[in-house]
């Protein structure tokens, strides 16, 4: 039973893990400016689209 526990759990992981997805990349209009702007966790607006301002917000997954 332990065996097919380990599977299923190492099935989940992978199959969570390829579902999301990197977003990371300064095509903002204000990047790189201190200020994270793409309307995720943390950011001050939402002036840009979610991912778009990695400077200043990071790696975002979706």
């Amino acid at each position: 039973m332990k065996q097919c526990a380990y599977y299923i759990l190492v099935f989940l992981v992978f199959f969570t893990s390829a579902c999301t997805r990197e977003l990371c990349d300064d095509t903002c209009f204000w990047p790189q400016d201190g200020e994270c702007d793409d309307g995720g966790p943390g950011s001050l607006n939402d002036y840009c689209a979610f991912g778009t301002d990695c400077s200043d917000c990071g790696t975002r997954t979706e």
